[in-house]
């Protein structure tokens, strides 16, 4: 019996709190991140390197995302809600298969977070702010309805990091 018969496909709505709870989580390290750059820029008197900042930020996330997706396949937040991520190998993934899920997984929740942007005021008056809300939307609506319609409930990065979220069954006590 293979491990796609013994476990089943994670619910999607288990995959959106995960990453809610997850997406807390980094949002911590980010603040404990910018608050320790915060503190070495001025202990220092370096000017700020944004670009430097954002590169920073987002190794950090891979970190965090990468080494629990290969140590055992789940963040904290996977944990809670009882998901694993496997791959063809077995349960967690290897580092490049990691990094591109965790790149495309970025990708997603910009797509994802692009309306709520939008409706903000200093963004609601630009030219693009409109066409851009309706196609991020149009990608989500395409993107659950795939990921609904797929048997094993993948999303994109899923399928371009050859993985599977599964649902761990209960243990008792």
């Amino acid at each position: 019996m293979s491990r796609s018969e013994t476990l089943q496909p994670a619910p999607i709505w288990r995959r959106l709190a995960a990453s809610v709870y997850d997406g807390l989580l980094l949002l911590g390290l980010w603040m404990s991140a910018i608050l320790v750059e915060e503190v070495l820029r001025a202990l220092f008197g370096f000017g700020h390197a944004w670009a430097a900042l954002r590169a920073y930020l987002l190794l950090l996330g891979f970190c965090f995302f990468g080494w629990s997706w290969t140590h055992g396949g789940q963040t904290l937040g996977m944990r809670a809600w009882r998901l694993r991520v496997d791959s063809a190998y077995g349960p967690g993934l290897r580092w490049p298969a990691a990094l591109s899920r965790y790149a495309l997984l970025l990708c997603c929740w910009g797509v994802s977070l692009a309306p709520l942007l939008a409706r903000l005021p200093q963004v609601r008056e630009e030219p693009l702010a409109r066409p851009v809300t309706l196609v991020c939307l149009t990608l989500l609506v395409l993107g659950f309805t795939a990921m609904r319609l797929d048997r094993l409930r993948r999303g994109p990065q899923d399928h371009l990091s050859g993985s599977l979220v599964v649902l761990l069954p209960r243990t008792p006590g």
